[in-house]
């Protein structure tokens, strides 16, 4: 069973905060519904999944969000939730809270940006790491080709490895044993995270050196990670290539209400 941690806060200026009831990019209405509720009801709803402490800077706005209120009094879930203030960055509010949990908890991490995740596809996330033991961190990516195929006109950011090309999906999983860690070693890699080519120099030269000659494919760039990073980091590539668009820029709320009204989901789509 993971404790998730639902990652909530705001960036300085950002765009979509600015858009949003109090300021807050979680509050985002998509269909009618605040993004953050369709991510809390997969992961209430996700086989597998237990506690979740919801994190932000200023958590208290969460704490009195009559639409969280509502969700999880309709799901029976008020004692399955509980919420947290960040730290100084995603990574750091994930460290606080891992050490928080101690040791011997699996975390799941995602964040409230992530409204378009379903619960199959968290669940083939959930069922990949715990089929494999000798994973102590995993990573949902998915493929390049499957997202300009489905979104030909969206703009990501790809790390090309072994001529393929894959993004992330905003998963993570910390086995237990590993959760402060993991964590740790996020926190010194964060800053690259859109920046492909300065990410895989982290882990050194020679990985970056491989990456250029196209010698480095998916699997070499985990162990090369894992290596660095002192713990088994492996890939969990997802076969639904929405699991990658989170709502990052205005531009993406068209595409995730698109999305959610062909599911029937939201006020409106269900209106």
């Amino acid at each position: 069973m993971f404790h998730t941690i639902l990652l909530s806060g705001d960036r300085p200026g950002d765009a979509l905060a600015q858009m949003s009831p109090g300021k807050r990019k979680a509050f985002l209405p998509l269909n009618g519904r605040p993004m953050i509720c369709y991510v809390l009801d997969v992961l209430l709803s996700a086989r597998g999944v237990g506690p979740i402490t919801i994190v932000a800077n200023r958590v208290a706005d969460f704490e009195t969000s009559a639409d969280i209120a509502a969700l999880l009094a309709a799901r029976g879930a008020r004692g399955r939730v509980s919420f947290a203030e960040g730290a100084e960055s995603p990574a750091g509010s994930v460290l606080k809270i891992a050490e928080s949990l101690g040791p011997d908890i699996a975390t799941l991490v995602t964040t409230a940006d992530n409204p378009l995740l379903s619960v199959a596809t968290l669940e083939q996330f959930c069922d990949g790491v715990k089929n494999d033991p000798e994973l102590d961190a995993g990573v949902g990516l998915a493929r390049e080709a499957d997202i300009r195929a489905a979104f030909p006109d969206s703009k990501r950011t790809f790390i090309r490895l072994g001529g393929a090309g894959f993004s992330g999906c905003n998963l993570f999983a910390l086995m237990p044993g590993v959760g402060p860690k993991a964590a740790r070693a996020w926190r010194e890699v964060e800053g690259r995270r859109k920046k492909p080519w300065q990410l895989i120099l982290h882990f050194g030269a020679f990985t970056l050196l491989r990456a250029v000659l196209g010698l480095l494919d998916l699997s070499k760039a985990f162990k090369a990670a894992s290596k660095t990073l002192g713990l088994r980091a492996k890939p969990i590539v997802l076969d639904d290539a929405v699991a990658a668009m989170d709502v990052d820029r205005p531009e993406h709320i068209a595409i995730a209400e698109q999305v959610l009204a062909s599911r029937g989901e939201g006020a409106r789509a269900s209106s």
